[in-house]
C-alpha cells in the first residue's frame, strides 16, 4: 500500500486542525472485531440477529452498529461499534455485560474463530465530525500506526495540510478521527470518512503534493517528506452497514 495515496486520502479530508485538547465527555467508543469460521458466515449472522434481538428484549439504551468489513487484512469479519459515551457509562454495567457474554456466546459462539474488543476515542481538536442524520452506508476507514517521535511532525504537517486545502480551495468533506486508547498497538490514530456509495472512494483531481506545491512551493515537499517518516505504516479498508444485523434503540416520546 503506498503512503503517498493513503496521506492524500487523509488529509484531503482533514481540512482544519486544531490545537489539541480535552476529549468532549461523550467521545468514547467500544468498538468488537468477530471473525466468523470459514464457511459459517450464514450461521454468524443469524446468531448475531438473534443477539441484538436479546438487546432489544433487555431494552438496551445503547446503540449498537454492525459494519461488514469489505477491504483490507480483515475482509470478511464484522466491526461492532457503539459510540458516543463518557466513561463513566462503561461502569455499573457488569449484570448487564455478564447476561449480554451468555447470550452471545449461545447464539455467535460456534461461529465465531475470533473477536477482539478496543476502546477509542473521538479526537474532537482533529475532526470535522460527520452531520447528524441517518448512518452512512459505507465508511471509508485509515489505520495509521504513529512512530512515538514522529507525532509532533504527524500533527504540524497536518495543520499546514489543512490550510493549504483551504488555500487551493479543494473541497474536503466530514472526517472523524479516533485514538485508541486500550486494546490494540499504539499510538494509533484512525480516521473515518461517511461514504454514500462506493464510487464515492474516488479522490479529488489534484495530487496531495501538487496542493502542497501550489500553497506553498518547494517548503510543500520538505513538509509532505516528515509526514511520511512520522508514521511506521497505514492500512485502509471500507465498512458497509449492516443494518438489518444493527440495533439501534427506539427514540423516546
Amino acid at each position: 500500500m503506498r503512503k503517498p495515496f493513503l496521506v492524500l486520502v487523509v488529509f484531503c479530508l482533514a481540512a482544519t486542525l486544531a490545537v489539541a485538547q480535552a476529549a468532549p465527555p461523550a467521545s468514547v467508543c467500544e468498538i468488537h472485531v468477530n471473525k466468523p469460521k470459514p464457511g459459517m458466515t450464514s450461521q454468524y449472522e443469524q446468531g448475531r440477529t438473534k443477539h441484538m434481538a436479546w438487546h432489544k428484549s433487555q431494552n438496551d439504551s445503547w446503540t449498537w452498529h454492525v459494519w461488514e468489513i469489505t477491504t483490507g487484512p480483515d475482509t470478511g469479519s464484522y466491526l461492532v461499534s457503539s459510540c458516543g459515551h463518557e466513561w463513566k457509562d462503561f461502569d455499573g454495567r457488569d449484570k448487564f455485560n455478564l447476561a449480554d457474554s451468555v447470550d452471545a456466546n449461545a447464539n455467535m459462539g460456534p461461529s465465531l474463530a475470533s473477536s477482539t474488543m478496543s476502546y477509542y476515542v473521538l479526537r474532537a481538536d482533529l475532526s470535522a465530525p460527520m452531520a447528524a442524520g441517518p448512518t452512512p452506508p459505507y465508511l471509508s476507514v485509515t489505520h495509521f500506526f504513529l512512530k512515538p517521535e514522529g507525532a509532533l511532525d504527524f500533527f504540524d504537517g497536518a495543520k499546514k495540510v489543512g490550510a493549504a486545502l483551504t488555500k487551493t480551495g479543494t473541497p474536503s468533506p466530514p472526517t472523524e478521527w479516533y485514538s485508541l486508547v486500550n486494546g490494540g498497538r499504539g499510538p494509533e490514530l484512525v480516521l473515518a470518512q461517511a461514504r454514500k456509495s462506493i464510487g464515492d472512494l474516488a479522490g479529488p483531481a489534484k495530487t496531495l503534493d501538487q496542493i502542497m506545491q501550489e500553497a506553498y512551493g518547494a517548503e510543500g515537499a520538505t513538509t509532505m517528506s516528515a509526514i511520511r517518516k512520522a508514521y511506521y505504516s497505514a492500512v485502509s479498508e471500507l465498512l458497509q452497514l449492516r443494518p438489518e444485523l444493527s440495533y439501534v434503540p427506539a427514540k423516546k416520546p
